[in-house]
């Protein structure tokens, strides 16, 4: 495990600042997923980290991990790429989370799509909350 706060870690492996990773909201996207992989851990998973992954995990862990990033007021953009960055897509992204937890630094192909991810994330604006879309009228 990684000496240095997930946040501050992501941040300098990016090339983001503190602001920016505060604006995507990665601190509490880091708990979403991070508490979904220690629910699958104390269910018997043989790789918890595999729950976070857009496409390999079931159909119900991601529609329940979609469902909590929604709190979080992300756009559907914006949940699709927090997913691409957090988990495995592919060979040869083993994910953000994981490469945090084992301690690896991101390589320059892993930077450029950990990057894009960001970029995505903070450049599509997430949604505000129904009650502020549609204010009551007294």
């Amino acid at each position: 495990m990684n000496a240095v706060g997930f946040t501050e870690w992501a941040a300098s492996q990016v090339g983001m600042t503190t602001d920016e990773v505060e604006a995507i909201k990665l601190a509490p996207a880091f708990d979403i997923f991070t508490n979904r992989a220690e629910g699958a851990a104390e269910n018997g998973a043989a790789d918890p980290l595999m729950t976070i992954t857009s496409k390999r995990a079931g159909g119900n862990s991601r529609r329940v991990t979609q469902r909590m990033l929604g709190h979080l007021h992300y756009t559907p953009t914006q949940r699709r790429a927090m997913h691409r960055l957090m988990g495995q897509t592919g060979r040869w992204w083993p994910g953000l989370l994981r490469l945090y937890v084992q301690g690896v630094d991101l390589d320059a192909r892993h930077r450029q799509y950990a990057r894009r991810q960001f970029l995505l994330i903070r450049d599509n604006p997430p949604e505000a909350p129904v009650y502020a879309r549609h204010p009551v009228r007294s």
